[in-house]
């Protein structure tokens, strides 16, 4: 199937910022390798349509970032964007994606309307294959928020292990072989040794102090009380 190349609407390129207006390219870095890298917006099977998928990915990133920056600074209003992001893209999982970063981008500013976004957010069907590994959105929320404590380093399978053993039966709720395919797939797709990592938590240990103090910044940290 060959995906149509996202054009820009005279809306979009409106708000586009300045150079000198980008903030936190780290943050771009994460929602790729974190969020977006290896969702299939379509199917992939040729050269082209790998450059052509990479390029809408982001795209989308840099336009949900360009838009929470906007509405920020009060260019755009919460249903400006909320109105056109329906009609910029062709399938919901697009739709969803760019307002959850859009979302991330408010929360990460502490702008109470990031809530406008979520309350959309909410209204969509909680997605495979996350649905199958958190307990609820929520849940889900709460890990993509840990996972940004490490924007600026490659993820590894110790990492993994750490918050296996330490998010169990309270965020994750599927098998630990679930878990590793899911890990493996989404966030370590490029390793070549796939080895089992939940068998016994690690000995090095250089993730939970940063864990934690992800945890006390969270927005609402009583979704790790039992941590």
């Amino acid at each position: 199937m060959k995906e149509e190349e996202w054009k820009e609407t005279e809306w979009y390129n409106n708000i586009k910022l300045k150079k000198n207006e980008k903030e936190h390219p780290e943050y771009r870095a994460y929602y790729i390798d974190a969020l977006i890298k290896n969702v299939e917006f379509f199917k992939v099977e040729s050269f082209e349509e790998i450059l052509t998928h990479n390029k809408m990915i982001f795209n989308l990133i840099d336009k949900s970032i360009n838009e929470a920056y906007a509405i920020n600074k009060n260019i755009i209003s919460v249903n400006d964007v909320l109105e056109n992001t329906e009609t910029e893209y062709d399938d919901q999982q697009k739709i969803f994606y760019s307002l959850y970063i859009v979302y991330l981008e408010l929360r990460r500013r502490n702008n109470p309307l990031s809530k406008k976004i979520l309350t959309k957010l909410r209204k969509f069907e909680f997605m495979e294959p996350h649905k199958s590994v958190f307990y609820d959105f929520d849940c889900k929320m709460a890990w993509d928020f840990l996972l940004s404590y490490f924007s600026q380093e490659k993820f590894t399978k110790n990492q993994f292990s750490i918050m296996w053993f330490r998010y169990r039966k309270i965020l994750i709720k599927c098998t630990a072989k679930e878990y590793e395919a899911f890990v493996y797939n989404l966030y370590l797709k490029d390793v070549k040794n796939k080895t089992g990592f939940t068998r016994s938590r690690p000995e090095k240990d250089s993730y939970t102090t940063i864990i934690q103090r992800a945890e006390r910044k969270y927005h609402n940290p009583e979704i790790f009380d039992e941590v």
